[in-house]
Order: C-alpha cells, then sequence, then structure tokens
C-alpha cells in the first residue's frame, strides 16, 4: 500500500532524475560541439537540441535564440523554463523531500547534495565553470542511481521511480531520433545520436568505429543488451507495472500497453513503417510513448479524484489537462480516497483538498 501523493512524488522523481541526466548531456554536447561552428550552422544545432528536448513551445515564449550563450542560460538555469537543468534538479530534490521516509537515507544525500551543489539556486557553490557544473550533475545522477539500484527496496517505490526513468528514456531517445531524421539540412548525425545517449563506446565495441545513421537508428531502437536502447527501456516498464498490478488495478491498462509498444518495436512493425516515411513513423511513436506516460499518471493519480488537479510539467506535447477516462475514473478500483475511506486495492490519496503534483516544477 502506498498512498497516491507518494505514488506520483516517486515517478516523477525518476521521471525527473533522466531529464536532468539527459539534458546536461545535451548541453556538454552543445559545450564541446556548437561553440565551434559557424554561426549558421550554430543556429540550426542550437534549434535541433530545442527540437530533440521538446522545448520548442517553452523557446518561443522565451523569445527565441539569439546567441550561443542565451541558448546555454535557457537549458541550464532558466527558472522560468520547467525543462532546464535547473528546474530538473529542483524537481528531484522536491519529490523525494516529501518521500524520505520511503527512501534509502543515501538517495536523499545524493539529490540534496547536488541542490546544495547547484549554482543559480542563491547559496553558495565551489562549482563555477560550465564543464565543472554538468560533470557534477551527470556524477550526482549517476550516482543516485547507484544507490536506487543498490540500496532501495523492492517494493512499489522502486517500481514507480524505475518506470518513471524509462518512460523519460524512451520519449527523450525516440525524440531525438525524430528531430534527427526531420533535420532540415537533411543529414543524420550518426555520432551526435550515440553521444547523446551515452552509447558510442557501446555501438564502437559492437559495430566497428564509422556509425551509420541507419545503423544508429536501428541500435538505439532494438539493441536489447544496450540499457539505453527503446526496446530495453520499454521492457523495463512493463517490468516495473508488472510489480505495481497487485498494488493498483488501473495501471493494467497501461502495463498492457506497454507491452504493445514494446511487442511493435521488437516484431519489427516500426522498422517496417519507417522504411516508407523515418520521420512520421518516429513522431508517432513518440506522441504514443508521451500517451502512455500520460497514462501511467493518471492511473496512479486519477484526475478527478482531487478536486484541484495540478499536473507536474509533461514533454513533449502531451495535454497536462488530461480527460477522465473510463479505465480510471475518479473513485476507480484500486485506489483508497479521502481520510481512510477504502473505495478498493492499492494506492491510497491523501486528503480531497490537496493539489496534486506537491514537486511541481
Amino acid at each position: 500500500m502506498i498512498l497516491a501523493r507518494h505514488a506520483e512524488a516517486l515517478l516523477w522523481a525518476g521521471r525527473y532524475l533522466e531529464r536532468a541526466e539527459s539534458t546536461a548531456r545535451c548541453l556538454t554536447y552543445a559545450a564541446n560541439s556548437v561553440i565551434e561552428l559557424r554561426d549558421d550552422e550554430a543556429q540550426a544545432e542550437s534549434e535541433l537540441l530545442v527540437r530533440i528536448l521538446g522545448l520548442q513551445n517553452e523557446l518561443a515564449e522565451a523569445g527565441g535564440i539569439v546567441s550561443r550563450p542565451q541558448l546555454v542560460a535557457f537549458l541550464l538555469s532558466d527558472s522560468d523554463n520547467p525543462g532546464s537543468l535547473l528546474s530538473a534538479v529542483c524537481a528531484v530534490r522536491e519529490n523525494l523531500r516529501t518521500v524520505r521516509d520511503r527512501i534509502p537515507i543515501e538517495l536523499w544525500e545524493e539529490a540534496n547534495g547536488l541542490y546544495l551543489k547547484f549554482p543559480f539556486l542563491g547559496h553558495e557553490s565551489a562549482v563555477t565553470g560550465l564543464h565543472e557544473v554538468l560533470l557534477t550533475v551527470r556524477t550526482a545522477c549517476l550516482a543516485i542511481s547507484g544507490v536506487l539500484n543498490e540500496s532501495m527496496r523492492r517494493d512499489e517505490g522502486h517500481a514507480l521511480m524505475v518506470a518513471g526513468r524509462m518512460l523519460e528514456r524512451s520519449i527523450f531517445t525516440v525524440g531525438l531520433l525524430e528531430a534527427t531524421s526531420s533535420d532540415s539540412r537533411g543529414r543524420a548525425d550518426a555520432t551526435r545520436m550515440l553521444r547523446l545517449t551515452s552509447s558510442l563506446q557501446a555501438f564502437h565495441r559492437q559495430h566497428g568505429n564509422a556509425p551509420e545513421s541507419a545503423a544508429v537508428i536501428r541500435y538505439l531502437l532494438h539493441a536489447s543488451a544496450l540499457p539505453r536502447s527503446v526496446l530495453s527501456s520499454l521492457a523495463r516498464v512493463e517490468q516495473s507495472l508488472e510489480k505495481l498490478g497487485s498494488t493498483g488495478s488501473s495501471l493494467y491498462q497501461s502495463r498492457r500497453r506497454a507491452g504493445l509498444l514494446r511487442a511493435r518495436l521488437e516484431l519489427g512493425q516500426i522498422e517496417e513503417a519507417m522504411q516508407s516515411a523515418p520521420a512520421a513513423t518516429l513522431k508517432n511513436f513518440a506522441d504514443e510513448l508521451a500517451e502512455l506516460a500520460d497514462q501511467v499518471c493518471a492511473g496512479i493519480v486519477p484526475p478527478l479524484a482531487i478536486a484541484t488537479v495540478h499536473s507536474q510539467f509533461v514533454r513533449p506535447g502531451v495535454d497536462p489537462e488530461l480527460p477522465m477516462t473510463e479505465e480510471s475514473p475518479a473513485t476507480g478500483e484500486g485506489f483508497v480516497t479521502g481520510e481512510g475511506l477504502v473505495t478498493g486495492e492499492g494506492f491510497v490519496t491523501g486528503e480531497a483538498s490537496q493539489p496534486m503534483g506537491e514537486g511541481t516544477a
């Protein structure tokens, strides 16, 4: 049994943890590569990175990219950008703060330590240079992941954090492939795709040192031995939701949907469709993954079970105002609502007047 607000916080802690690591890798790539390009090439590469992260609307609201330092500031320290590294670091800490009694103390110490080391938050930090900041974030994310895997009890909380991370990883990877395939410059940089997924060395060991874009796309989609491939990530999502099946029956449809997406990928249906329309196929696949993540969140906290619904930031392209579905009614099976009023097995929601999303970025 787990409170619904705790379940939501753990799911989003996993998503924001993965998002922080992905954004840090994108910023590292921008700092090492974009700065060396001509102005027009740098502009195109910057816009592509924003598309990969699904932040086009946020960038438009911020006024667009005028210079390379502005891109770094937008992705690194813009508190108004819910997809910035600063927002992700704060959200990881805030979500874990609300569930400190359910996680190992080392997990909280790593997350809180990253928050205290991260500049731009108004407290003193010994970390100053851009590369040092990004290295600190990536190292802390790996440390948190290590504590999660080695020290956390294999209960609902662990399953929720893993599900959140793997959903976010799948969305990011497919978004990367889709943005690269639809690049207006007409070329797909294979090395960029591998660097942004930390898969370059793994690919070289298996396929050699001259990556081709088509081979890299297949590798990032289908490689069962690669933890960052979409197939591996979806398999872990399915396993995590299966562990939660006895706790919240409202997640049955989400588990079934994750299995269907994994099967379509494993049986080659996605690759077959990509032969005629690669960009459109990947775009549709990315939308389906985002809808799956949306459905998982709705299965944990049914939208109308609480008087005021406030969704955390969802990336990319998902309407945060979720409609109520037949699979997850307001007091549906698998939930306990109010203060001790039992309506079924599974998750428990807190006070009815409390808004959803305590750790909202």
